[in-house]
């Protein structure tokens, strides 16, 4: 994957400026969306400077979201240069799905014990509606936005089920970091077909109020992904040290 210093950055999405954000959100949101969609890629390069000069604000805001992003674990800083956008290790990437996979699993564990049978049907209807592959775009990057798009809403659900609102904003974190993961190493590829099957029975087992096997599949699945994004980093890693 290309590697660049001084990224010319794209001009902000006008929906980014709906609701007059305040200036260090929208600095926030530009930036992730750039590392999340694709326009920003490991080891690229940027400065408060460049980001201020796409959004036409000033550099403070700026430095609010890169401090974020930093601490998100999207972005490090780089001694008067500017920052770059992280490199992912496989290993920690091993773990950090390890971590995500046993915090994910015990919201999984708690949405199918204390979701109501309303509830339950409500999350059965819409992970229907979200596996479908209905209204997906032909667009290898506009797919996997929409794919990512669908996820988060699934996981959303599941974090409401599980009446544990301090879950989220952790949660937050870990999506993110795994959404760069996914793009960086599957690109517009769909994810391997256990991923897909974990889910399926990830919906039945809260249907059926069967926390165990909830967490389990949950659990199991992100672990799983989490080797594989390690597995294809590392094989990236190889070629890229080919001469």
């Amino acid at each position: 994957m290309r590697t660049t210093l001084n990224v010319v950055l794209p001009d902000a999405n006008e929906a980014l400026w709906r609701g007059a954000p305040r200036l260090h959100d929208l600095a926030y949101a530009y930036l992730k969306g750039l590392l999340l969609g694709g326009g920003l890629d490991p080891g690229d390069q940027i400065s408060s400077d460049g980001v201020g000069r796409a959004l036409s604000i000033s550099r403070a805001p700026v430095s609010d979201a890169i401090r974020r992003l930093t601490v998100e674990g999207l972005l490090e800083i780089l001694p008067q240069v500017g920052c770059r956008v992280v490199r992912p290790v496989p290993a920690e990437v091993r773990d950090l799905y390890e971590i995500f996979g046993a915090s994910e699993g015990v919201i999984a564990h708690w949405a199918a014990t204390r979701r109501s049978t309303e509830e339950a049907e409500e999350f059965r209807a819409l992970c229907t509606s979200l596996a479908a592959d209905d209204g997906l775009p032909a667009d290898p990057d506009a797919r996997f936005l929409e794919l990512r798009r669908r996820n988060r809403r699934r996981y959303e659900m599941l974090h409401k089920l599980a009446r544990s609102p301090l879950s989220t904003d952790g949660g937050e974190t870990y999506w993110d970091r795994s959404d760069f993961f996914l793009r960086v190493t599957f690109g517009g590829r769909d994810l391997p077909g256990f991923v897909r099957d974990a889910r399926a029975a990830l919906v039945a087992a809260v249907v059926a109020g069967d926390g165990q096997t909830a967490e389990h599949e949950t659990r199991q699945y992100l672990v799983r992904l989490g080797r594989e994004v390690a597995d294809v980093l590392e094989r990236q890693a190889r070629e890229q040290n080919r001469p």
